[in-house]
């Protein structure tokens, strides 16, 4: 499954710390990617707790393919690139919620009990009986663009799992679920496009192939407040994640500080912070994928 690979990868990335990580930074958060912290089941409805923000997760692909997933679609020679590629967007909460004892709530170490995200939403009263609420592929945009901004989407089958632990939340608006937000379809639009307009920094490009700065790494995304980054136990880029509002029908709002505690503490979404004084940005012949060909690659789900 892409999402546990990925968090033993950033897991394994705390079992040092770097000396020396810029202090500044670490003193504006405490527990910088050290904690794990969970979501709860149908937390909307089931504890009267809408969410209010969205955190937008990309893999930088050679990187995210370093990690034992050569077998992928997006790691295949001539679709991995130096890049940005879309993980998934996910709403969250600001402030996490404290809900009932069991309640669907995933546990993990250090969450002191409380939930930090909603997933696996049941169908909302208001959501359209001739719109598809179980997953469909062919609701994922499939175009030339699409293909370059989401390519475990649109060749392993990714949205599976994205939409149904945390698509489905973003079709809530309210406890009652009377009030319409997203639709599958209009969920992943929204997806495609804010991963799309976004792009990949072009500092970020440049330094292919090299390393930087933890420092100059954040700074390329607006700074430490306004990105959590995830890196091997070698300190190499894997993942951004940047936070946006929820805009009050719903939908993806302006960009936001990533919450300390949930986001910028996580151990899974912001590692590089924990244990990185510089950063590698692998390039795609970099990594053990390089010589295989997208030819030979099985489209399977990776859910």
């Amino acid at each position: 499954m892409r999402g546990v690979v990925l968090a033993l990868v950033l897991a394994l990335a705390l079992s040092t710390r770097a000396p020396g990580v810029d202090a500044a930074t670490a003193s504006s958060c405490a527990h910088l990617g050290d904690l794990s912290h969970s979501g709860c089941d149908d937390a909307i409805r089931a504890h009267g707790a809408p969410f209010d923000m969205y955190e937008l997760a990309r893999s930088w692909t050679p990187g995210f393919c370093s990690t034992s997933a050569c077998d992928t679609h997006e790691c295949a020679r001539g679709v991995m690139a130096p890049a940005l590629t879309l993980h998934g967007l996910w709403p969250s909460y600001v402030n996490a919620v404290r809900v009932n004892a069991v309640g669907g709530r995933k546990g993990g170490a250090g969450d002191g009990g409380l939930c930090f995200w909603p997933q696996n939403c049941v169908k909302p009263a208001w959501y359209p009986t001739d719109e598809a609420w179980t997953y469909a592929r062919s609701n994922v945009p499939s175009d030339d663009e699409a293909e370059r901004a989401a390519p475990a989407w649109t060749g392993d089958g990714l949205g599976a799992h994205e939409w149904s632990k945390h698509g489905t939340c973003a079709a809530w608006v309210d406890v009652h679920g009377r009030i319409p937000g997203y639709t599958q379809r209009a969920f992943y639009d929204a997806t495609f496009a804010l991963a799309e307009s976004l792009g990949t920094p072009e500092a970020l490009r440049l330094a292919t192939g090299s390393d930087v700065s933890l420092v100059d790494l954040q700074d390329m995304f607006g700074g430490p407040t306004k990105v959590a980054l995830g890196c091997t136990h070698k300190c190499e880029l894997v993942q951004a994640v940047q936070c946006f509002e929820r805009a009050a029908n719903g939908t993806v709002g302006i960009a936001m500080d990533c919450p300390c505690v949930g986001v910028r503490d996580s151990r899974y979404d912001n590692s590089c912070a924990h244990s990185c004084e510089r950063v590698r940005i692998l390039s795609p012949g970099q990594t053990k994928c390089a010589a295989r060909d997208v030819t030979a690659t099985a489209h399977t789900a990776i859910i």
